[in-house]
């Protein structure tokens, strides 16, 4: 049986991709024991010609291409839907794997867990680089909510990669990433964690992000204002239902995601996210629903007065918009000049 399929969703990474698959190619695995499963999410560049390149001195590795823009969520849902590893892993198109992979599957393989979270480096800048770890053996193995209970707070639900998934348990949990969104991980991440049976930890680092200022998440017209209301949602309802399991977790999660919300429609917001560049403002396919979310939340939850205004006053949103964005645009020029 394969013992691992990496999963990369690529979005206009002519620049990253290569390296990132040379590092994959570069470890201790043999070729036999992993399978590489790329999901381009329609690039516009020459992503898909490099990968092809790449394909033909490889033969397991795999190109989709999805027909339409989904985002990362999708595309790792759909290579998630053809992996045959025992376990997965989700790698980001512009980071790289490291030599500590191989550790880190046969602690997998030899303690049959859920889930296995590794070491990690993590680049603030080129030169600014952290290891990324937790305080817990490699030979104990504990509980998804007890992890989670425990080293919540050192961001271990913060990113998908850097983590192995047995692929049979994640498939049978049966929660994929939300499509068309972006900052769709760490409410997903906290979910997986919490419902696994089993979790233990690789003291090897196995990852290191490589910090790209032309990454998606850092590209405003890419990430809109309500991509992070629809992710404070996800954590407040997430919180609800982890409420009697993981009392702290949910405490945590319900903290982020209030102040998602309440950050994200404050207008102040608009000068890095402004209203013009939301293309789904107008589009009643998202925003409607999203409303509609905002007026649960508010019967259910104290909310802030900015949040309340959005949620009950659509007509006055779209008015305020209107009005505020040429200002916020003005703003960001100058801030950038």
């Amino acid at each position: 049986m394969m013992k691992l399929s990496y999963i990369i969703p690529t979005y206009n990474a002519t620049g990253t991709v290569c390296q990132t698959l040379d590092s994959i190619y570069a470890t201790s695995l043999t070729e036999q024991e992993f399978e590489v499963i790329v999901v381009d999410d329609c690039s516009t560049d020459k992503t898909c010609e490099w990968i092809e390149k790449y394909a033909k001195q490889h033969s397991n590795l795999k190109l989709l291409r999805q027909s339409q823009n989904h985002r990362q969520g999708a595309a790792r849902n759909r290579g998630l839907e053809i992996a045959n590893g025992e376990y997965v892993t989700f790698v980001d198109s512009d980071d790289l794997i490291l030599d500590g992979i191989g550790s880190a599957l046969k602690l997998a393989e030899h303690q049959k867990v859920d889930l296995v979270y590794c070491s990690c480096f993590h680049e603030k800048t080129p030169t600014d680089v952290v290891l990324k770890e937790i305080d817990m053996d490699e030979s104990v193995a504990m509980s998804g909510i007890d992890f989670c209970e425990k080293y919540q707070h050192e961001g271990v639900f913060w990113y998908p990669w850097g983590v192995l998934y047995r692929r049979d348990w994640l498939v049978k949990l049966n929660y994929p990433f939300i499509a068309d969104r972006q900052h769709e991980d760490r409410d997903w991440l906290a979910y997986v964690m919490s419902h696994a049976r089993t979790i233990t930890n690789s003291k090897h680092p196995m990852y290191r992000y490589v910090c790209n200022p032309h990454s998606t998440c850092r590209m405003p017209r890419y990430s809109t204002i309500f991509d992070h209301v629809a992710s404070g949602i996800r954590h407040i309802d997430l919180a609800q239902e982890l409420k009697s399991n993981c009392p702290k977790l949910s405490a945590t999660l319900y903290a982020f995601g209030m102040e998602e919300i309440h950050h994200s429609i404050r207008l102040r917001n608009l000068t890095k996210f402004p209203w013009s560049d939301n293309k789904h403002l107008y589009d009643n396919k998202h925003l409607r629903p999203l409303l509609s979310d905002l007026k649960r939340m508010c019967r259910t939850y104290p909310m802030p007065t900015e949040v309340r205004i959005v949620a009950y006053c659509p007509i006055l949103t779209k008015l305020t918009t209107w009005l505020a964005s040429p200002i916020a645009t003005y703003i960001r020029k100058k801030k950038h000049q």
